[in-house]
C-alpha cells in the first residue's frame, strides 16, 4: 500500500481543532520580512542595463523569500509547531496490551515424560508477539526474560529444559498479571497433570476479570510410568524406597544398587497394577549409592534416586567403663555407622584410633593422664559421673560432695538437648559441680549444680554429663541404689546420644547430605556451584534437578520424589478451553487506536531549529 492509500484510508483527523489558528503565527512572520530595513543602492551608470531586469523583479514581491533560505526554515518549524498543537492523529492498527505476552511453561517433573516439554517449546514460539516475557513454572515462577522481542525471545526458548520439581502454575499467572497491562496476553503450556499451590483455573479468571486474555494449551503424551516415588533412612540405618508402579497390568522390575559406581545389590521386584511396594536397602557403605529401576517408560527421572552417606559419619568409639550393664553403651550402639568398643579401666588400650573416648567409671592416675593428652592432641572425651568419680584437670567442672534429689532445667539450648525433654528426668542422687571458668553450663539442677557443661581443653572437646549410668541387676527398680536417675528410660534416651556425638564430632546427620527438588539452599555468599547438568554461579540456589550438586562445603544427593509428578494420568484440571469448544489463537490481538503525530512534527521543528543556527553560523551572523 502505497503512502496516499495509506493517507487516505487513515485521513488525518485533529484532536484539538482550535490549535489550527497557531498557523496564522505565520502572517507575523512574512509581515517582518516585507517590513525588514533594505540595503541603500547607488545607481551605477555601466549597469543600467539591468534596470529592465529590477524592474521585472519587482512584479512578484513574494519571489524574494523564496531566495532566503533563513525564511523558509523559520516558516516551516512555525507551521510545524502550530500543527502539532492541533494534536493530530490517524487511525492505525494496534496490538492489543501493547503487544505484550506472558508465556508461561510448565516446567515440572512430568513435561520431561514422552517429550513433552520439547513440544511446549514448539507451541511457545507460535505465540511469540511484540514484546515477550518468559516464565518457567517450577515450584516458585522463575523469570528467564522480561519484555524481549520475538527474535530473543525465540532463541531463549531453544535454550530452556525441563526441571524435576512440582509446578505451581497459579503464582506463574499471578505474577504475569501483575507485569501486563489491560489488553496483555497469558499463554500457559503444560500438560495440566498436577500442580502445588491453588488451582491455576481460579488464576486464569483473576487475570481475565483485570482484562487479560488467558489461554491454557494442553501438552499431552504417553502416560505408562513406574518410578521411585520416596525414599528416607530408617533408624537402624537402613535405606527404604517406595516403588510405585502407575499402569494397570503387573509388571516385573529390576532394581540395582551402585556405590562409588561399584555394583552392590541387584534384586528382581514384582508389582501389581497401580500398587505400590516398599525395597530396603541394608548396610549402605559411605559414599555415593545410585538406585536404578531397569524399566522403559514414559518418565525416566523417576528412576533413578541418589544417595550420599559421608565418611564423616564413620565413628569409632571407645567406652571405658567396670558396669556390666551400661544402657549408653547399647544406645551409642544404635547409632548408623558407629562402632563401639567397650573395655574396662584395667585394660585400656591405645587412644589414638578412636575419635571419641566415653568413661562411666573412676580411672587410674596412669590412664586420667593418658586420657588428658589424648584430648590435648585433638580427641573428643566424654566423662559420666559415677560414684568413686576424682577431680581431672580435663573435667570442664569441679566436683564436690554428693547430693540426692534435685529437679533440672536447661540453663542453654543446644542440638544436644533439643526435643530431650530432659527436664522431667527424675534425679535422685547427683554430684554437686561448679563450672569450671571457660566452660559452657548446658544442664542445671534445682540447687544450680551443672548436670551437663562442655569445655574447650587443649584442641580437643570435654563433656560431662552428671547424669551417671545405672548399675545393678535390675536398672529400672525404683528401689535401686545404684539408680541415680531414671533418664534411661526416657524414649529420647538413645537420640540424646545420637545428637551428642553429632555435635562433639562436628558430623552432619546423613539426612542433611540428601534432599527434595523443590527446596532452596541459602549460600553465606555469591557461589559457583556444580549442577547434575550445569554450572551456575548464586548466592540462593534452587534444587530443581535429580542428580548430585557439588557444593563448597559438601555434596548432596537431590532426588524428585513426588507422586504426583510421577502419576502421568494425573486428575487434570477442571475448566480447560478445549472443552468448551474454544479455539486458541496464535495470532497477536490487533485493535483500532489513534496514532498521534504530534511528536514527530516537535522533532521535525527541533531539527529545522538546530539547522537555522547551523546556516546562521555559516553565514557568519552567530
Amino acid at each position: 500500500m502505497s503512502l496516499l492509500d495509506l493517507l487516505y484510508a487513515n485521513p488525518v483527523q485533529f484532536a484539538n481543532e482550535i490549535g489550527l489558528y497557531a498557523l496564522l503565527s505565520i502572517i507575523p512572520l512574512i509581515i517582518i520580512y516585507l517590513l525588514r530595513p533594505r540595503p541603500l543602492k547607488i545607481r551605477i551608470p555601466s549597469l543600467m542595463f539591468l534596470f529592465d531586469i529590477e524592474r521585472k523583479k519587482r512584479l512578484n514581491i513574494f519571489r524574494k523569500f523564496l531566495k532566503d533560505p533563513l525564511f523558509l526554515i523559520q516558516l516551516l518549524v512555525l507551521a510545524l509547531v502550530s500543527l502539532a498543537v492541533a494534536v493530530p492523529f490517524i487511525m492505525a492498527n494496534e496490538e492489543a496490551g501493547g503487544g505484550s505476552t506472558v508465556i508461561i511453561l510448565d516446567a515440572s517433573g512430568s513435561m520431561q515424560a514422552d517429550g513433552k516439554f520439547g513440544r511446549a517449546l514448539l507451541e511457545a514460539d507460535k505465540f511469540l508477539s511484540a514484546k515477550n516475557t518468559l516464565i518457567l513454572a517450577e515450584s516458585v515462577p522463575v523469570m528467564v526474560m522480561k519484555e524481549a522481542p520475538s527474535g530473543s525471545a525465540s532463541d531463549a526458548l531453544k535454550k530452556l529444559k525441563a526441571k524435576a520439581t512440582s509446578t505451581d502454575l497459579s503464582s506463574a499467572i499471578l505474577l504475569g498479571r501483575r507485569m501486563l497491562p489491560e489488553g496483555g496476553r497469558i499463554v500457559v503450556l503444560s500438560d495440566f497433570t498436577s500442580w502445588s499451590g491453588d488451582d491455576p483455573a481460579v488464576a486464569k479468571k483473576l487475570a481475565e476479570a483485570n482484562g487479560i486474555n488467558t489461554d491454557f494449551v494442553t501438552i499431552s503424551g504417553r502416560t505408562d510410568n513406574i518410578g521411585i516415588v520416596n525414599g528416607w533412612f530408617e533408624s537402624n540405618g537402613d535405606y527404604k524406597i517406595i516403588v510405585k508402579n502407575f499402569n494397570k497390568e503387573a509388571q516385573d522390575v529390576k532394581i540395582d544398587v551402585t556405590t562409588d559406581g561399584k555394583n552392590v545389590l541387584s534384586s528382581p521386584l514384582s508389582l501389581k497394577g497401580q500398587s505400590s511396594e516398599y525395597f530396603a536397602i541394608s548396610s549402605l557403605a559411605p559414599g555415593t549409592t545410585k538406585i536404578s529401576l531397569n524399566v522403559d517408560d514414559a518418565l525416566s527421572v523417576d528412576n533413578n534416586a541418589y544417595v550420599i552417606i559421608p565418611e564423616s559419619v564413620k565413628r569409632d568409639l571407645l567406652y571405658v567403663t567396670d558396669n556390666a550393664k551400661s544402657p549408653s553403651v547399647t544406645a551409642l550402639a544404635l547409632i548408623p555407622y558407629t562402632t563401639v568398643k567397650k573395655t574396662d579401666t584395667k585394660s585400656i588400650p591405645a587412644l589414638s584410633g578412636y575419635s571419641t573416648v566415653f568413661v562411666s567409671s573412676p580411672l587410674p592416675p596412669e590412664a586420667a593422664k593418658s586420657l588428658s593428652d589424648y584430648v590435648k592432641g585433638g580427641g573428643n572425651a566424654v566423662i559420666i559421673a559415677s560414684s568413686g568419680l576424682q577431680d581431672m584437670e580435663l573435667l570442664p567442672v569441679e566436683l564436690d560432695a554428693l547430693s540426692n534429689k534435685t529437679s533440672l532445667n536447661v540453663a542453654q539450648p543446644g542440638r544436644i538437648t533439643e526435643g530431650i525433654g530432659i527436664e522431667k528426668t527424675d534425679v535422685k542422687k547427683h554430684f554437686k559441680a561448679l563450672a569450671k571458668r571457660g566452660a559452657v553450663s548446658l544442664v542445671e539442677g534445682g540447687d544450680k549444680s551443672v548436670m551437663l557443661a562442655f569445655w574447650k581443653f587443649g584442641k580437643g572437646m570435654v563433656i560431662y554429663s552428671g547424669l551417671a549410668d545405672p548399675q545393678g541387676e535390675n536398672i529400672y527398680d525404683p528401689l535401686n541404689e545404684n539408680v541415680w536417675n531414671d533418664f534411661h528410660a526416657n524414649p529420647a534416651y538413645p537420640l540424646f546420644w545420637k545428637q551428642m556425638l553429632e555435635w562433639i564430632s562436628g558430623s552432619l546427620d546423613v539426612s542433611e547430605y540428601n534432599a527434595k527438588t523443590g527446596q532452596f539452599i541459602k549460600l553465606p555468599a555469591t557461589q559457583t556451584i556444580k549442577t547434575p547438568t550445569d554450572t551456575i554461579t548464586t548466592d540462593l540456589l534452587l534444587l530443581d534437578e535429580v542428580g548430585i550438586y557439588e557444593l563448597p562445603d559438601k555434596d548432596t544427593a537431590v532426588n524428585l520424589y513426588d507422586e504426583r509428578e510421577s502419576n502421568l494420568a494425573g486428575g487434570g484440571i477442571s475448566e480447560m478451553p478445549q472443552a468448551a469448544g474454544k479455539e486458541i489463537s496464535y495470532n497477536v490481538q490487533t485493535i483500532r487506536k489513534p496514532k498521534n503525530l504530534d511528536v514527530y512534527l516537535i522533532m521535525a521543528g527541533m531539527f529545522l531549529v538546530v539547522l537555522e543556527l547551523v546556516y546562521l553560523r555559516w553565514r557568519g551572523e552567530l
